[in-house]
């Protein structure tokens, strides 16, 4: 049986052109998250005006979460009753559009991996020492 490559056996992966050099490797472009332009490999952003945009963004949107949050943490049956965790849902959804609209659709948060790495005690267990 002969397939698409000509040669009767399985045509390549894509990954083994990539590895072969094929025309689909590309110099990796690290961008800065927020304004998308080329940045170090060491850090996340282009230049400290980014940086504080970036940061500045994520303290205006978690002072509104943090109150739903906290209500939905420890003031459940009021926060059940009020819909809270539907409203955390819709804040974070509205974000993300605003992030694909206004930004090409660079995230707006901190990778889960370097927020966890930062704070050990995150992945404590309670009365475990």
């Amino acid at each position: 049986m002969t397939l698409s490559n000509g040669t009767g056996g399985p045509a390549p992966r894509p990954q083994a052109a990539v590895a072969l050099g094929g025309p689909s490797v590309k110099k990796r472009v690290h961008a800065c998250l927020e304004c998308g332009e080329p940045r170090s490999a060491k850090g996340e952003f282009c230049s400290t005006d980014c940086r504080t945009a970036f940061n500045n963004r994520r303290k205006a949107r978690g002072a509104e979460l943090h109150d739903l949050y906290m209500a939905h943490r420890f003031d459940r049956a009021n926060a059940q009753a009020l819909g809270v965790l539907q409203a955390m849902n819709r804040l974070a959804s509205v974000w993300r559009e605003e992030d694909k609209a206004r930004r090409a659709g660079r995230r707006s948060w901190r990778a889960t991996r370097d927020v966890l790495a930062e704070r050990p005690y995150l992945r404590s267990i309670r009365g475990q020492a």
